[in-house]
Order: C-alpha cells, then structure tokens, then sequence
C-alpha cells in the first residue's frame, strides 16, 4: 500500500496492517481531542471572565453592606466578619439551590455534611444560614 503521498503531514504513510479505517479514526480522534481542548480552553476564560465580574459584585456587596461610602471610621471586626458570612452564603446558596433541585440533592447535602463531621471538621455547612436559623428556631 505504498503509495506516492500528495502531503505528508496529513496523509501518513499506511503501516502494515493499518487500513483506511484506521487512518480515518485517528484523523476523527484527533479532531475531537483538539475540538475538545478548545472548549475548555474557551470555559477557562469564560470562568475567568465571570469570577473577576464575581469578584467586582462581591466588593459591591461587601461595600454596601458595610456603608463604606456613608463613613469615616473602618468597620468594626464583628461587622466585617457578618459581611464575609454573607458573602459565604451568596456561594452555599447558590451550590444549595443547584444540589437542591437533583434527584437526592438534599440526601446528598446532608451526607456531605455528615462526613465533613465524621472527619472532625467543624462548622462545616453547605445550607445557607438563614435556612440553618429557621431550623434552629424551629426546634427550640
């Protein structure tokens, strides 16, 4: 099957045993993986570009919940740390709402939960807390 080559890099010489079909699955292959790495590539920067815009409304927040712009003072630790909590939430609120919605979302949330204290770590909570408040009031 050796055969005069019109271009090299894109027909390779056939090897024994190789066919047409081989050659034309590689070529698939080989598509699909660059096809592939370019979709990533194109969510990596998408991701980037949406965490720095993630970042910028998080300031915002942090920034109005703290009255920066109505002040002279720096906010006190307590009223930093009640703005992080908040900021926190805005992610455990979004991973809730999306587990939430799945077929044994909340079976799973709670099984996250406890192997997180199974594996000694403290505080660990993937539910928003003002959803742990309502619990909380609700059995006290």
């Amino acid at each position: 099957m050796n055969r005069e080559l019109e271009n090299p890099i894109e027909r390779p010489e056939l090897h024994e045993n190789e066919t047409e079909e081989h050659v034309g699955f590689a070529k698939r292959f080989v598509n699909y993986a660059i096809n592939s790495l370019q979709k990533v590539r194109s969510g990596m920067k998408n991701e980037w570009r949406e965490t720095q815009e993630m970042a910028q409304s998080f300031f915002k927040v942090l920034e109005h919940k703290l009255n920066l712009n109505e002040r002279s003072e720096p906010p006190s630790k307590e009223e930093v740390k009640k703005a992080l909590e908040q900021l926190v939430d805005v992610g455990r609120f979004s991973f809730f709402a999306s587990v939430s919605i799945l077929p044994g979302g909340g079976v799973s949330l709670i099984g996250l939960e406890l192997l997180a204290r199974k594996f000694g770590v403290k505080n660990f909570s993937l539910v928003p807390s003002s959803f742990r408040k309502k619990q909380e009031h609700k059995h006290h």
